[in-house]
């Protein structure tokens, strides 16, 4: 079950084929029929961007086999004991095009801090998160805003919502980037604006 945003790519590609989407715990490839895998395989996955590259293991859980219309199959890869760097690095990939590895090639945790993208305190209730969210909407939307990174920017707003709006998916972030003191099971605002203690 995904309990993160799917992000949608277009240039993106491993070893094994094209990435149609992908969030931090697998993706969705598009492989010619040839390379179909089968159900279960666990594979390696080598991402690049211009300077570096990593290599991470995935099993593959579902495929969907070329049809008359499409020509390509499908492949589900669920990533297989992805650390916090090495996530941060592929989804920084798919959104900016680079890994931003240093130069001893281990990961550099980049995190996109999402309270900040959306200009909220870390105990925002869920009234607070979604004024936010509507009035950064507002005003990065591309439609409104001439700025040759309000499409970026807007993007950046959306995925931060909605990890944020999703208590599951929250409570995993701020666990992953703020560290234990951060209880999993804590519990926020509720939608009268109450805040967790």
């Amino acid at each position: 079950m995904r309990t993160e945003p799917r992000l949608g790519t277009e240039d993106l590609s491993c070893s094994k084929g094209r990435v149609a989407d992908i969030t931090g715990s697998g993706m969705r490839m598009i492989v010619a029929p040839k390379d179909l895998p089968e159900i279960g395989d666990v594979q390696s996955y080598t991402f690049s961007d211009s300077k570096d590259e990593i290599t991470i293991s995935g099993i593959v859980k579902w495929i969907r086999k070329a049809t008359i219309f499409t020509r390509r199959g499908e492949v589900g890869v669920e990533f297989v004991k992805l650390d916090p760097g090495t996530r941060e690095a592929i989804i920084r990939l798919a959104i900016h095009g680079d890994l931003n590895l240093d130069t001893d090639r281990s990961i550099k945790v980049a995190c996109p801090d999402l309270y900040k993208v959306l200009g909220v305190s870390r105990y925002a209730s869920k009234d607070e998160l979604q004024t936010a969210y509507r009035k950064q909407a507002k005003s990065w939307h591309p439609d409104v805003n001439d700025s040759p990174k309000a499409t970026q920017v807007f993007e950046e707003i959306e995925n931060a919502y909605s990890v944020l709006s999703d208590n599951d998916a929250r409570k995993k972030f701020d666990f992953r980037f703020f560290g234990p003191e951060v209880d999993p099971g804590d519990t926020f605002g509720d939608q009268s604006g109450e805040q967790a203690a």
